[in-house]
């Protein structure tokens, strides 16, 4: 859970990545903030529909995995 509270903490907001958790895969997500004191991250949903997207807040624990824009991939091989 550490690792992923770290990796959306240094996240730049508007990035966009793909959240995989047990129960679902968001695409496309784009990330708006990250709030410590939580460990809930807000990301933007299905943004390319008309109604212009829906914002879902994911807690670190509930994350299986990330796709990482390539920007920060060197980042997260680094700490493996």
């Amino acid at each position: 859970m550490d690792d992923y509270c770290s990796i959306l903490q240094s996240l730049s907001s508007g990035s966009e990545v793909n959240i995989h958790t047990n129960d679902k895969t968001y695409y496309n997500a784009i990330f708006k903030k990250f709030y410590p004191r939580t460990n809930t991250a807000l990301f933007m949903t299905d943004q390319f529909y008309n109604y212009g997207g829906i914002p879902v807040l994911i807690h670190c624990r509930n994350i299986t995995s990330m796709d990482l824009p390539y920007s920060m991939q060197d980042i997260s091989d680094e700490d493996e």
